[in-house]
């Protein structure tokens, strides 16, 4: 999934600007990919997938869901379904707002 996610960039592995270590970087916007993510990255925030925060230093931090939990879901329901158009929209802000 990762893999998709940076060729979606026009990125390689070696030059995508992906975070799994810290120290994080300081950057305008950042992704978290799932509550895992998000305790280890930005322990003093709390959200819910879809959910614009903000860090102490005022940078915009969008949750959403670890395309592993994504994945899991073998029938695409309605459910399932919305779960993915929220995820798609959201990473559409991101481009936005990064402009």
């Amino acid at each position: 999934m990762m893999t998709k996610i940076v060729e979606a960039l026009g990125q390689t592995l070696e030059t995508a600007p992906i975070v799994t270590e810290a120290p994080v970087p300081k950057a305008k916007i950042y992704v978290i990919l799932g509550g895992l993510a998000l305790r280890k990255f930005q322990p003093k925030l709390k959200g819910v997938p879809g959910q614009w925060l903000k860090t102490e230093r005022g940078a915009d931090v969008l949750v959403t869901y670890s395309p592993e939990y994504i994945l899991r879901f073998k029938t695409v329901t309605p459910a399932v379904k919305k779960l993915k158009t929220d995820m798609w929209h959201a990473l559409k802000e991101v481009a936005r707002r990064a402009g």
